[in-house]
């Protein structure tokens, strides 16, 4: 999603527009002393722990046009610090040219809302872009954002002449949002003089909430071709023992023997279920040139009303696989 912002007002008598960084070149006409919002651009999406969303900037900064005569201005950019990072430098670039910028940032009360003021000098006409930073969002599972402070700009001149516009925007609910991590218990298959490979014999979905994940969630192993010659994921339970509706599938992905468990109903927040993984295992003596990791994934329905959370944990594997005389040695040592 992206989203343009665009400020118009009259600066000593000349024209002085600000829209955010991702924006588009063209200025819109407006009455002078006018604050226009221009679409969406340029936008991320921040998700409550209470299913609320709000839209915001992706870029900490702005695109100023400044029409004649030229204009001295301060920028104010007030922001959430939980959302975003200011920028080690920050800039005022036109074309090639970048110029640093002396700029101050300060605490608003004792919340997240911090302020990054800008002073801008005499500018000739043109357009130019302040940059002050960028979205900095917290990893899982500090990903959820409880009332994010509107990021704000406001351009001034010492006649006192100020432009405004908040460049985020409260959605409308998206309902709970929902994370899951997978998780895999392995086992060796042998062959020949001390090769191995490994695969998952249990293999682990924990929902992380607050939202449920939702029925349609699948889960997929692959295994390489030249050790197992199939596989397949069974026997759905969860944390007490109970059976969990779903359906598995075996084929192949490039290859590659595949197995797909689909659930059919939602895991519920704090909730973990176990799927039994089987694999048919290929008659081998000989070291092999190459074995592919075996790779575990958790795979979102196609279509959810609810946003997702990356937890990071979306997917195992491992590569300490024995198949040749040089990884026996590394990973297998006598």
């Amino acid at each position: 999603m992206r989203r343009r912002t665009v400020l118009q007002g009259a600066l000593a008598g000349s024209v002085v527009t600000a829209t955010s960084v991702a924006g588009g070149n063209e200025a819109l006409a407006a009455p002078r002393g006018g604050v226009v919002p221009a679409g969406p651009d340029a936008t991320r999406f921040v998700n409550g722990p209470a299913g609320q969303a709000v839209r915001v900037p992706a870029d900490l900064g702005v695109r100023i046009t400044v029409g004649s005569p030229a204009a001295r201005a301060r920028v104010v950019l007030t922001y959430d610090d939980r959302l975003y990072a200011v920028a080690s430098r920050p800039v005022l670039v036109r074309g090639a040219q970048a110029i640093p910028l002396q700029t101050r940032v300060s605490r608003i009360g004792t919340t997240h809302q911090r302020a990054i003021e800008v002073a801008l000098p005499e500018l000739a006409p043109g357009t130019y872009t302040v940059h002050a930073g960028g979205m900095a969002p917290a990893r899982f599972p500090a990903d959820l954002i409880a009332d994010p402070v509107p990021t704000e700009v406001k351009l001034s001149e010492a006649t006192g002449s100020v432009t405004a516009q908040v460049l985020s925007r409260s959605m409308s609910a998206q309902g709970l949002p929902w994370g899951a991590q997978i998780g895999a218990g392995w086992q060796q298959f042998e062959w020949g003089a001390g090769y191995y490979a490994w695969c998952p014999a249990l293999v682990t979905v924990h929902s992380v909430g607050p939202g449920v994940v939702p029925a349609g969630s699948r889960v997929r192993v692959t295994l390489d071709r030249q050790v197992f010659e199939s596989v397949q994921l069974t026997s759905a339970r969860g944390s007490n023992g109970q059976r969990i509706g779903g359906v598995g599938r075996r084929g192949t992905l490039v290859n590659h023997p595949v197995a797909t468990w689909t659930l059919h109903t939602a895991i519920t927040a704090g909730s973990r279920i176990t799927l039994t993984c089987t694999p048919t295992f290929r008659s081998l003596q000989d070291p092999l040139e190459y074995v592919d990791a075996p790779l575990v994934e958790f795979l979102p329905p196609k279509k959810s009303s609810t946003p997702q959370r990356l937890t990071g944990q979306e997917s195992q594997t491992r590569h300490d696989d024995a198949y040749s005389p040089d990884t026996r040695a590394r990973f297998a040592p006598a």
